[in-house]
């Protein structure tokens, strides 16, 4: 079974950069386990995403666990003896 994407003709973008780019591209293509040619087109549709004002940065969640975080959110807090201690300890920086 195709999803539609892979339906569809696929087109050729090509862009040219320098070798220390291509590295750099490579070496990130690397970190996240892709393609350079995967990576690229991934960071492109990001970033057209942004610029067209898409929600890109969404968590989806089942209906009763986004419940379940409403009602965490609602109910009073409570406080947490160790952080209550190191609050109104001595701080190692001060701000000048």
């Amino acid at each position: 079974m195709k999803t539609e994407d892979q339906t569809e003709a696929l087109e050729r973008i090509e862009t040219r950069v320098s070798p220390a780019d291509r590295a750099r591209i490579g070496a990130a293509a690397i970190a996240r386990h892709e393609s350079v040619a995967r990576f690229v087109q991934r960071a492109a549709l990001k970033e057209a995403d942004e610029v067209l004002g898409r929600e890109v940065d969404v968590t989806r969640m089942p209906t009763a666990q986004f419940e379940e975080l409403l009602a965490a959110l609602d109910r009073p807090a409570e406080p947490i003896p160790e952080v209550v201690q190191l609050a109104a300890s001595d701080r190692a920086f001060s701000r000048r």
